[in-house]
């Protein structure tokens, strides 16, 4: 439960819509149908299927190169397609291709397509949705001697993420990540590497220290290291463009745990799909793309089926490849790097029984001061139009129910910021038993009932024991059916619970949940506690 390994399910662009695909792969098979025929059939074809409309094509400024070489190829031919590029990078990307209305959209990698958003991607397979077109391989680059730190630890990628933890004079160097696949994926690496060595929790933690020892490179340069210590991330089409430029040959390293790579992916929109014949340009520009060898060898960047092969002089990328990022995996990122990603309300109910007084697992510090530090912090890192609240609970601590609230749901203004950290100083461990069923409960309501539309809405609890000396408490069953029917589509919550009990009680709660998806972290050290919080800021510990 609380490994919670990254996931490589989670597509977030593709959609529901089977009506609209189902016409599209009709149109997509018309299109092609209609290439047939003879010759004069097929000059009649030309114009209703490609020129007369031009297909409008977002891109990354590093694969418009490739595009703009094949254009002469492809104003000719029996289905003629004339691109009308617009080339934009990360996010932005987004924006501009849902304001043209763009025909197809090809990203720098394939996860951006968890921050499509509105786009309506058309659903893989169909019109070859989610196809790799190019890859481009990402290096470390640094001077000789921090080199040789990251291969004496084994020159990974997790290496890096803990040369960027421990030794202070290492530096991260990256692009702006939400400008670029290669800033996105400069932070998202390593931090993957941490996620798949320890568990998401250590992940989020570690992007938020190594956010505070990293430089940013704006605009379009690329991230070389501008002195000792500092470690870029760069692609290698921007790689062997910068090294002829470098005053001393730098260490290079690809990562021996895993391959990290940009994919240039095709991402056509499911309304383009509904008209014939820019269906039929688009697999024609598609099926171009996947065989513009040379065109992208001008560009820098790799086929495919090139991906791990050994080009130029730089060292082989032979490591198996990082799996594409989550779309939780880039909010973390996201999340970390921009205070507006962590806009969210929670409501936080936090265990006072008696054993919240014991220590910590690796700690001087009770369990209760812990949370009382997490919470702090937690109401610093959320930006002002985020709202918080605070409860404690144990067992009929405020007449017959077994939760007090500290401080209602509120915008953290400046005077709710005050409040809060007033409230945090009033948690301490009382001698009470763990009503933990019925706080469950009435927190997911109380959540649901002040949810805010397109705001993540989240519910966290903090336990240590089980649902314990609290006669009148439901049953993990009775929770079970109640959350049933709290649940509401319109208003969904996010519910975790975060316990330092033992795995088998934490499966039961985790079984009572399962009705509203709720999610059950456990808990084994105070390093834990800490990422445990800034997890939640980071998105939330729902994948």
């Amino acid at each position: 439960m609380a490994k919670h390994r990254a996931g490589r399910g989670v597509d977030r662009w593709i959609l529901p819509a089977v009506g609209v695909v189902a016409v599209a792969g009709l149109a997509v098979a018309g299109g092609v149908a209609a290439l047939g025929g003879d010759d004069a059939s097929r000059a009649g074809n030309s114009t209703r299927l490609g020129c007369e409309n031009p297909v409008r094509v977002v891109t990354a400024s590093s694969f418009a190169p490739v595009l703009t070489a094949l254009q002469p190829q492809l104003d000719r031919g029996d289905v003629c397609v004339r691109v009308e590029l617009t080339v934009a990078d990360g996010r932005d990307a987004i924006a501009k291709a849902e304001k043209i209305g763009a025909d197809v959209w090809i990203p720098d990698d394939a996860a951006w397509s968890g921050s499509a958003g509105r786009l309506n991607l058309a659903q893989a397979p169909l019109a070859g949705a989610g196809t790799t077109l190019a890859t481009s391989p990402l290096y470390m680059v640094t001077d000789p001697a921090t080199g040789r730190k990251l291969r004496d630890r084994g020159g990974s990628w997790l290496a890096l993420s803990q040369l960027v933890g421990s030794d202070s004079a290492v530096r991260l160097v990256i692009r702006d990540p939400q400008g670029s696949g290669d800033g996105m994926l400069g932070a998202g690496a390593p931090a993957e590497a941490v996620w798949l060595a320890r568990d998401m929790d250590a992940s989020a933690l570690w992007l938020s220290r190594a956010q505070h020892r990293t430089r940013i490179v704006a605009g379009s340069e690329p991230a070389m290291p501008g002195r000792s210590g500092e470690v870029g991330v760069i692609p290698e089409y921007a790689l062997t463009k910068a090294l002829p430029a470098a005053k001393t040959k730098p260490a290079v390293l690809p990562g021996t745990d895993h391959a990290a790579m940009l994919r240039y992916t095709w991402y056509p929109l499911a309304s383009a799909l509904t008209d014939p014949g820019r269906a039929a340009a688009l697999e024609r520009l598609r099926l171009r793309l996947t065989t513009a060898d040379q065109p992208l060898r001008d560009a820098g960047l790799r086929t495919p089926a090139q991906a791990q092969a050994a080009v130029g002089s730089l060292p082989a990328p032979s490591a198996r490849p990082l799996g594409v990022l989550g779309a939780h995996n880039v909010d973390h990122v996201f999340a970390t790097w921009y205070q507006a990603d962590r806009r969210t309300d929670l409501l936080v109910a936090v265990d006072v029984s008696g054993s919240m007084a014991a220590d910590t697992p690796g700690s001087a510090q009770s369990k209760i001061a812990l949370v009382r530090r997490g919470v702090s912090s937690v109401g610093g890192l959320l930006p002002d139009d985020s709202r918080m609240g605070l409860w404690e609970f144990g067992s009929e601590l405020d007449g017959s129910r077994d939760y007090k609230q500290l401080l209602g749901m509120g915008a953290l203004t400046d005077g709710h910021r005050r409040a809060l950290r007033a409230s945090v100083g009033r948690l301490t461990a009382q001698e009470t038993g763990t009503g933990l069923y019925d706080t469950i409960l009435a927190a997911y309501r109380s959540a649901r009932d002040s949810y805010r539309s397109g705001v993540p809405n989240q519910v966290l609890v903090f336990t240590d024991g089980k649902n314990e000396s609290d006669e009148k408490s439901l049953t993990a069953p009775q929770l079970a059916a109640a959350l049933a029917k709290a649940a509401d589509p319109k208003r969904p919550v996010l519910l975790s619970v975060v316990t330092f009990g033992d795995v088998s009680e934490a499966k039961v709660v985790e079984n009572a949940l399962q009705p509203v998806a709720g999610y059950v972290d456990v808990l084994r050290s105070a390093d834990e506690v800490s990422a445990v919080f800034i997890h939640v800021v980071a998105g939330g510990l729902h994948h």
